[in-house]
């Protein structure tokens, strides 16, 4: 009987990884790149830039394409660009005026725009099947929409309480977030999941057949797209100086280990984060200004890739795990093959 390779995410080879080659790709002048993301079947990597473009680059070949979207010297940041799971031909991309864009890869034309009024949208993730997406950033609101559509299904209200929790073991329901958001994340086996995080260092998990929060996970402080989940377990990268990447239980919100970031006196302070497998994480920020692929067992750096000595901001890590993406305030993306 034939399996429908939609059913379950990819499976990732748990052996170590190795650097086999660094594609150097140079974007100009573009104010920083805020989002990378490589799609399904790593066709291309996409590109949300500071000044507004919206560049899309062969995997293969390292070449640019045509931008989806050009810059200027006025442009709004791109915050965030996301191929539609099994689609290498579509993309959506945010930007900080609250504009949602769809955007087809064959025609490469632009399909449909929506706005959130008066927010500055930092976050966009996809369920597993693709059927929803949700939005989230500076109301504080996170948005549910259906991904044919682009209309709102539901929305979950913010909370007036800002002050981070004291304590870090405390696992309750409670309401949303109090600061802006930064990081949303879909369950990869539970559609009807996701996860946020943002300054009020407070981890909400959401199940969009309930209307509230049904659970929190006190302690991340969450500066950019800096939450993973792999099988049960998620990874969050905090803009903190030291404890800032972390494996946390999703069933419990239990603590599982902090992985440790070498950084010398810089601190950590990490933007972003992801899985390569189980057990080996990638993460970066602004401390040690580099990626740095880590073993969990035992504890190792397998490989650091900075990017022009620039604080990192984005990320992204292939679905089969063979390819990293990384960029940040610099002018170059750098595409990475793992073997």
């Amino acid at each position: 009987m034939a399996v429908d390779d939609r059913s379950v995410p990819p499976i990732r080879d748990l052996s170590v990884p190795k650097v086999t080659a660094i594609k150097d790709l140079d974007f100009g002048d573009i104010m920083g790149v805020f989002s990378v993301h490589l799609s399904p079947r790593d066709q291309y990597l996409a590109a949300g830039c500071g000044n507004g473009a919206v560049q899309v680059y062969s995997c293969d070949t390292g070449k640019k394409r045509r931008p989806l979207k050009h810059g200027s010297l006025y442009g709004l940041p791109v915050t965030t660009v996301k191929f539609f799971p099994f689609k290498d031909d579509r993309l959506m991309s945010t930007t900080s005026d609250g504009t949602i864009t769809c955007w087809d890869l064959d025609n490469w034309s632009h399909m449909k725009s929506v706005d959130e009024p008066h927010n500055e949208i930092s976050t966009l993730d996809f369920s597993h099947d693709g059927k929803i997406f949700a939005t989230a950033g500076k109301d504080r609101k996170v948005r549910v929409y259906d991904s044919d559509t682009m209309q709102i299904k539901l929305t979950f209200a913010g909370s007036e309480a800002t002050e981070p929790a004291r304590d870090v073991s405390m696992i309750v329901p409670e309401g949303g977030h109090g600061k802006k958001v930064f990081g949303l994340r879909f369950h990869p086996f539970d559609d009807n999941v996701f996860l946020t995080g943002g300054w009020d260092r407070c981890l909400k998990i959401w199940d969009v057949r309930v209307d509230h929060v049904i659970r929190s996970i006190h302690g991340p402080y969450i500066c950019g797209d800096g939450i993973d989940i792999c099988q049960d377990e998620v990874m969050t990268s905090s803009w903190l100086h030291q404890k800032a990447l972390q494996i946390w239980d999703y069933g419990s919100g239990e603590l599982i280990e902090n992985v440790p970031f070498p950084c010398g006196e810089h601190g950590e302070f990490l933007y972003v984060g992801r899985f390569v497998n189980s057990q080996v994480v990638v993460a970066g920020g602004s401390g040690t200004k580099d990626v740095k692929i880590l073993t969990r067992k035992p504890h190792k750096v397998v490989a650091s890739i900075d990017d022009e000595g620039k604080p990192i901001h984005a990320l992204d890590v292939s679905p089969g795990g063979q390819l990293l993406a990384l960029a940040g305030t610099g002018t170059h993306v750098k595409l990475v093959s793992l073997a």
